[in-house]
């Protein structure tokens, strides 16, 4: 008669593999989860800090768009207008308000201005200019190069 092993060893190693296996498809999607989430994490942090108007006023030029994420014209507006940010020397404080919160359309209705627009501020709160509409690169950057000279 044989005698028999409680666990014979390719038991053994199929058990470990099989347990080597799924730790390493858990640490693959743990690190597949892990990307959006910091991005989504970043995002936020970005938006809370792009829609805080409380910089208006206090001594620096603001740069303010109203802003709807799904209209195609305020996406365009928003690309030129962080372009022309971009290439100023000084640029003004960049704040974007979504016209679909309270918070925004508020925003808005304060200024009697609708989506598609940037209301340019000057260091003391008050509104200098309206731009309304895809207005081009060159023409963002001009105006605001104009609304931070007044505080060089």
């Amino acid at each position: 008669m044989k005698k028999r092993t409680a666990n014979p060893p390719s038991r053994r190693h199929s058990k470990r593999r099989k347990i080597t296996a799924l730790v390493r498809k858990s640490l693959i999607i743990i690190a597949f989860l892990a990307v959006p989430i910091a991005w989504l994490i970043a995002n936020e942090h970005t938006s809370k800090a792009e829609s805080d108007l409380s910089v208006i006023g206090s001594g620096v030029p603001v740069a303010v768009q109203i802003h709807d994420h799904s209209c195609p014209l305020c996406q365009r507006l928003k690309a030129n207008a962080e372009e022309a940010i971009a290439k100023s020397e000084v640029p003004p404080e960049w704040r974007i308000v979504d016209i679909n919160t309270t918070k925004g359309a508020d925003f808005a209705n304060q200024y009697g201005v609708g989506h598609v627009t940037i209301l340019l501020f000057d260091g003391h709160g008050n509104r200098q200019e309206t731009i309304q509409g895809v207005t081009s690169v060159q023409a963002l950057t001009s105006s605001f190069e104009q609304l931070t000279s007044s505080r060089r």
